[in-house]
């Protein structure tokens, strides 16, 4: 009996405690913390427009060759018999020397022959115009009318003259085969190949080897019809050009080096290639080979620079024109539509339609749209929006 009243006692304790946490639980629930945070404008990068005055290059690549290279061919036939040592594949010659004769023994004959012909040409006109002489005396001396052409002998006359003509211009050509035995240079210039060998018979026209000038190389520059527009290009041939053109500078790893040769830009072919739109400029270098300046230079002992050989790939770099006012970007500054995002005073953005002057793989140059001082986004945001505060902090290159 005991034992029950005591189990009475202690559910009674529990169902009180239990009701008195109850009402305390509903009557105070647990308090938290709760603060609403404020969204923090996002942290972007910005540069300064600084527009100052800048010289925009012109790159572009080709490979050298020579402004003339032509075939040596033979204008007679016959039997090669000498051959200039210069001669030989890589050889210097000068113009005028003398690179290859063949046998003139059959071109002498012919050149007697036609002087022999003309001496008698001349012979037959001598006595026609004496025996035409006699005539009009007999004739003035019978009195009898105008004579007609035949008996004062003027048609023979006229065919003696013209005879003479013909055999002095068969005398001609004849010493001009004879000189053509002699095949001289026609230019300053270098041996590329040779195709024929001592004692070799000829014909008329064929190829006794190829050469080129040393005067003067090209390098044929591929440039865009922007960039056209960045270089002054003399492509105006019926006004006179001024002395100073716009200079090149090549490059390329020649000898274990990287070798730099200046050039000069002298046209433009002026045309656009319709499968790369893009417009051919010729750049000059001048003694290629430093033949000149080894004549000025040997008599002090001075270093001969490297020579430019034909058939180099250069890499060209064209001087530009210096351009006023213009703002220099990176790429990354650069939105869709030709626009940038400018940071205004309030720190918020703004969009900003600009004129590019130039492209280039890690910069862009901008030609209008920005103003000196103006803050320009490059970084922060992927995807800015019009009117979105930003905590703005400078680039520091």
């Amino acid at each position: 009996m005991m034992r029950i009243r005591h189990q009475l006692t202690v559910a009674g304790l529990i169902a009180i405690i239990g009701s008195v946490l109850a009402f305390f639980i509903m009557h105070s629930p647990p308090q938290t913390d709760q603060h609403d945070e404020v969204a923090k404008p996002p942290l972007v990068r910005f540069i300064t427009a600084q527009p100052e005055r800048l010289r925009l290059d012109v790159r572009s690549q080709g490979r050298v060759m020579a402004q003339t290279e032509i075939d040596l061919v033979t204008g007679v036939s016959g039997n090669i018999i000498k051959i200039s040592p210069a001669f030989v594949s890589g050889g210097y010659f000068k113009k005028g020397d003398l690179l290859v004769s063949i046998d003139p023994a059959e071109y002498d004959l012919r050149v007697a022959q036609a002087q022999a012909r003309v001496m008698e040409a001349q012979y037959q006109l001598t006595r026609e115009e004496a025996e035409a002489e006699q005539a009009r005396d007999e004739w003035q001396q019978l009195g009898q009318g105008d004579p007609n052409p035949l008996s004062l002998r003027i048609p023979q006359l006229k065919e003696k003259k013209a005879k003479l003509a013909a055999e002095q211009e068969e005398l001609k050509n004849a010493r001009l085969l004879r000189q053509r035995t002699d095949i001289r240079a026609p230019f300053n210039g270098r041996v590329r190949s040779k195709a024929v060998g001592m004692g070799q018979y000829i014909d008329d026209g064929t190829i006794l080897g190829r050469i080129y000038s040393s005067d003067i190389a090209e390098v044929r520059l591929p440039i865009s019809t922007h960039d056209l527009a960045l270089i002054a290009v003399p492509d105006l041939p019926h006004k006179k050009q001024s002395a100073q053109h716009t200079p090149v500078t090549l490059t390329a790893p020649y000898q274990g080096q990287n070798r730099i040769w200046s050039g000069k830009l002298v046209r433009s072919e002026g045309v656009v290639d319709a499968d790369t739109g893009m417009v051919v400029v010729i750049a000059q270098v001048a003694d290629p080979f430093g033949l000149e300046i080894s004549k000025a230079l040997s008599a002090r002992q001075e270093p001969v620079g490297v020579s430019l050989p034909i058939g180099l790939f250069v890499e060209a770099v064209i001087e530009g024109r210096w351009f006023e006012n213009v703002t220099v970007i990176p790429v990354s500054a650069m939105y869709q539509d030709n626009q940038v995002v400018v940071i205004d005073t309030a720190n918020r953005l703004r969009f900003r339609s600009v004129t590019i002057l130039r492209r280039e793989r890690e910069r862009i140059v901008i030609h209008a749209g920005l103003e000196q001082g103006e803050r320009v986004l490059i970084s922060g945001l992927h995807h800015p929006v019009e009117g979105m505060e930003v905590m703005a902090t400078e680039h520091m290159p």
